[in-house]
């Protein structure tokens, strides 16, 4: 999923206040310091991604009760993500698109915010030198977590000259926006493997409810506020560090057609990792699965010890796994109970 940047458009402010006024109402009884208009779009003439970027300011004390506030209202809380200090929200209504986050006042994440803002809207040469960036990495192709990290150098000179960061700040916002055990774009023959975006709840929601899909696994098929909570957790588990829930969207031509993970314990010799995989059932029986697991397998890195857990029935689970050269290492009938039926249990394994 490549980032688009657009040259700016008047409308957004207009579509920021309309944004503004929404959350006010919602907000109407808990205290707020401000609701500001930042990111790109904020900027009169600089090009950005066509989303609304909007932080809601509010008292250390007072960002649980908006949270909640929030939540209450419709809206899916995401977490930090990594960035201490701003709480990041997605708001059901997506049109225009729109970054929702919670801010601690005076935090220096939220003076970043603003000091990006104000300095550009000030110095259309610097403004300038920032599109010039951000077009460039767009016409490349480039993955949201890659774009982000690739921009650090011009958002560091961009802080400077703002002057409002120490240099302790200016180090953690670097740190902040490197990718560190996130993945960008990662390229097999045939597909392309990312992180999780808001934007795959609706793709995601249409694999997981599936009968055919949900078979074997552990629950029913999935409704769209579980899917909607589902990728809100897996967006919440990528920023984490040690990551030990890795879980990537996988594309074919553009599309989402699946997903491949895998839970890490690092804390044991080797290190272990319980692998699964799910995709639509056109793109089944075509090697798309073993081609992504392969490749996740080799993301995971080495020593590892890897392991497949499936029903027997799931013929395309244990076929996979002789594929990648997986062994076997038990098999139990009427191992456990599930959706009202005993199963069986098939283990395979393989050190890499």
């Amino acid at each position: 999923m490549s980032v688009i940047v657009e040259p700016y458009n008047p409308e957004w402010p207009t579509q920021f206040e309309t944004i503004k006024a929404v959350l006010r109402s919602h907000l109407a009884d808990v205290s707020v310091q401000s609701i500001e208009h930042v990111g790109s779009t904020s900027v009169p003439g600089l090009a950005a991604k066509p989303i609304i970027d909007v932080d809601i300011i509010v008292a250390r004390e007072t960002v649980q009760s908006a949270i909640n506030t929030l939540v209450s209202s419709g809206f899916t809380y995401l977490g930090e993500l990594g960035i201490a200090d701003r709480h990041a929200l997605k708001d059901p209504n997506q049109l225009p698109k729109r970054n929702i986050y919670i801010c601690v006042d005076g935090a220096f994440q939220t003076r970043n915010h603003l000091a990006v803002r104000d300095t550009l809207r000030a110095n259309p040469k610097l403004r300038d030198e920032y599109a010039a960036v951000k077009l460039q990495l767009a016409a490349q192709g480039t993955n949201i977590v890659d774009y982000v990290e690739a921009k650090s150098e011009i958002l560091r000179k961009i802080l400077e000259a703002a002057g409002v960061l120490t240099a302790d700040e200016l180090a953690a916002i670097e740190k902040a926006n490197k990718k560190g055990e996130r993945f960008g774009a990662i390229k097999t023959e045939r597909l392309l493997l990312r992180e999780f975006v808001s934007a795959d709840e609706e793709p995601f929601f249409e694999l997981e409810s599936k009968e055919e899909v949900a078979r074997y696994q552990m629950w029913p098929p999935r409704t769209r506020q579980q899917a909607r909570e589902e990728v809100a957790k897996i967006i919440r588990n990528s920023a984490a560090t040690p990551r030990t829930h890795v879980e990537l969207a996988v594309e074919r031509g553009g599309s989402f057609i699946g997903r491949v993970g895998a839970n890490v314990k690092r804390e044991v010799d080797p290190p272990h990792a319980d692998l699964w995989f799910s995709f639509l059932p056109q793109y089944q029986g075509q090697g798309f699965a073993t081609e992504a697991m392969k490749k996740l397998t080799e993301l995971l890195g080495s020593p590892m010890e890897l392991e497949i857990e499936c029903d027997p029935r799931n013929e395309g689970s244990w076929k996979l796994a002789n594929r990648l050269e997986f062994e076997k290492v038990s098999l139990r009938e009427r191992a456990f109970e599930c959706k009202g039926e005993w199963v069986g249990s098939l283990v395979l394994r393989k050190i890499v």
